[in-house]
């Protein structure tokens, strides 16, 4: 866990007129990184002016991370107050998680970042990163070290057909980078359907990589399934399924049964 000194000290200027009197002075505050896909558990210290942990008890603090391109806050978390197991007092520590999910839409690259305190009025008061009163300290966020989420691909269109491979509405066809998967290769679709949809559904695979006619394509039977054909009645949810297996380019058919005005409005694919 990356912990982090803030400073609770009042700006001021102190003149002495005989004499020099040096204190405990923190020159810069170390820059933190993140990393994209993974969560990010961070923990801030607040000190005063001499190095010594304040108490936080009662206090409310809140992180921003600050795109410094336009000046937007693109993050903003309230710190959780740790318990330090003093009977007296709570000193000094707090501590947020920058998840996978917050720095999705976020490009690697350096941000500011600043905490501040929010008074029980709803205003705010600011809190140093050193001692010599900068207000913001610096976020690098890295990519490459971990696996990045890949947004699933949406399926809405369908075309009606008539070929003797498919039902009557059926995709386009839908890349199945077989480059990266292997022969455990797991697929996975949620089913978006709507107006109390009964009817069938089929997921359908080729091996050519320029499908030209209905033969080109095979059906697939999901895992647990006892058949490539899927079920609905009265469906207007969603239902998931998962299949395995290295394919060129997969498609999705479906049709309703007769007198049946449901559909299936949309397919999320992942491989």
């Amino acid at each position: 866990m990356q912990t982090v000194q803030r400073y609770l000290i009042n700006n001021l200027v102190i003149s002495y007129i005989s004499g020099y009197h040096g204190r405990n002075s923190q020159v810069y505050d170390r820059r933190l990184t993140l990393h994209r896909g993974v969560s990010n558990p961070i923990t801030f210290t607040f000190k005063n002016e001499d190095q010594k942990a304040q108490d936080i008890t009662s206090k409310t603090y809140e992180l921003n991370v600050i795109d410094t391109t336009n000046q937007r806050s693109v993050i903003t978390k309230t710190l959780d107050i740790l318990d330090d197991g003093s009977t007296v007092s709570t000193k000094g520590d707090a501590s947020t998680t920058i998840t996978e999910g917050d720095l999705l839409p976020l490009d690697a690259g350096f941000y500011n970042f600043a905490v501040r305190e929010v008074k029980s009025d709803g205003s705010r008061e600011v809190t140093y990163a050193d001692t010599g009163y900068a207000a913001s300290g610096t976020i690098e966020l890295l990519d490459g070290a971990y696996p990045q989420f890949t947004a699933s691909t949406s399926i809405t269109g369908f075309t009606a057909t008539a070929d003797s491979k498919s039902l009557a509405n059926t995709s386009s066809n839908i890349d199945a980078r077989p480059g990266i998967n292997n022969n455990k290769a797991l697929h996975t679709i949620a089913v978006y359907t709507r107006g109390s949809f009964t009817g069938t559904l089929k997921v359908q695979g080729t091996m050519s990589s320029s499908p030209s006619s209905a033969n080109d394509y095979f059906d697939i039977t999901m895992d647990g399934e006892a058949s490539a054909t899927n079920t609905f009645s009265s469906s207007s949810t969603i239902t998931n399924f998962n299949f395995t297996g290295v394919y060129q380019s997969v498609r999705f058919t479906w049709d309703n049964d007769p007198d049946n005005t449901g559909l299936v409005d949309k397919i999320l694919y992942r491989q």
